[in-house]
């Protein structure tokens, strides 16, 4: 009975530095189809970087982002929003194999030895990364962490418009919940999430994160521009360092990066995965945003109109999975 089984009946809501987005999913078995969305643009300055520069105007941006969705409107508060990746960190660390209560406070000791701040100043998370090829000595456990003052000051914005979060993600993570079919690969497979002035490159192995670093990008990113042959040079600099620095211990067969898979707002021209994949010898694709959801495409949605929404879908996703005993207050 559903009484025995209680859910969040949340939407996702992912800020960043020119917009709010805003996706309702509605789960029918094992299909999903969009009840609202929504995308507000909100002006320079009030979110820089990740960091929020003016808490009222971004409360007041979110308040007015909810009231003018498409679609259904939304009548649920609980709320699933995003994190900044510009102030995440994310890492995948090996730790010996022990008992999950040995390896919570095992993980908070040995995260100290990647991130650059006190491990008391951060807001710290965690997840078990389950082999593809179960024959590791180690558990592969991926890490993430924000800052207090960060998370903070999202929390506030959010409860000031209104709403009640119930749970916060690193915008890498629910970018690849959108993008990765069942978010698994058996090899490498990069994605580059474009924003106005920078792209998150991220590599995705198995069934989780691997790496991830910020790129710096021009606006209006055109193949055979002197901007576009410099992003070139930096997706290579990382491809190599990661395929120089990854331990594939996860998969079947080792191999580099066979894939690129491009989502976001800014600088996505249609001659961008052509032009990537001459120069890079990589495959190179624009996402399809609804790979997880089939039922959204039912509601005749471009999937090509709702590239910058990945975040926002994977958010959504959460939200409607969310049981309250998973809620730790």
């Amino acid at each position: 009975m559903s009484f025995l089984d209680l859910k969040y009946d949340a939407f996702g809501l992912n800020i960043n530095d020119s917009s709010v987005k805003i996706i309702k999913l509605i789960k029918n078995g094992k299909k999903f189809s969009i009840a609202s969305y929504n995308k507000s643009e909100i002006k320079p300055g009030i979110v820089e970087s990740g960091m929020i520069k003016d808490e009222k105007l971004l409360t007041e941006a979110i308040r007015i982002a909810c009231k003018n969705v498409k679609g259904r409107k939304l009548k649920t508060k609980y709320v699933v929003a995003s994190l900044p990746e510009e102030e995440s960190f994310l890492q995948v660390i090996q730790m010996p194999k022990m008992s999950p209560d040995e390896l919570k406070s095992a993980v908070v000791f040995e995260t100290e030895n990647y991130i650059p701040l006190p491990i008391d100043q951060v807001y710290l998370d965690f997840e078990v990364i389950i082999p593809i090829k179960n024959s590791l000595d180690h558990i592969d456990v991926l890490v993430a962490a924000t800052s207090k003052k960060v998370v903070d000051s999202y929390v506030s914005c959010l409860k000031s418009a209104g709403l009640i979060p119930v749970a916060l993600e690193v915008e890498s993570q629910s970018t690849l919940s959108s993008l990765i079919k069942n978010k698994t690969s058996e090899f490498p497979v990069a994605v580059i999430d474009m924003h106005e002035s920078t792209a998150n490159f991220i590599v995705f192995c198995g069934h989780s994160i691997r790496f991830t670093c910020s790129i710096p990008v021009l606006k209006d990113l055109q193949p055979k521009t002197k901007a576009a042959e410099n992003f070139i040079i930096q997706i290579k600099k990382y491809i190599d360092f990661y395929q120089e620095h990854a331990s594939h211990e996860h998969l079947f067969n080792p191999s580099g990066i066979k894939k690129i898979i491009l989502c976001g707002e800014g600088g996505l021209s249609e001659g961008l995965p052509k032009f990537l994949t001459e120069k890079l010898s990589v495959q190179t694709e624009f996402g399809d945003p609804f790979i997880n959801f089939p039922g959204a495409k039912r509601r005749k949605i471009n999937p090509a109109d709702f590239l910058s929404f990945t975040v926002a879908l994977g958010l959504a996703a959460k939200g409607i999975n969310i049981k309250c005993e998973d809620i730790d207050d």
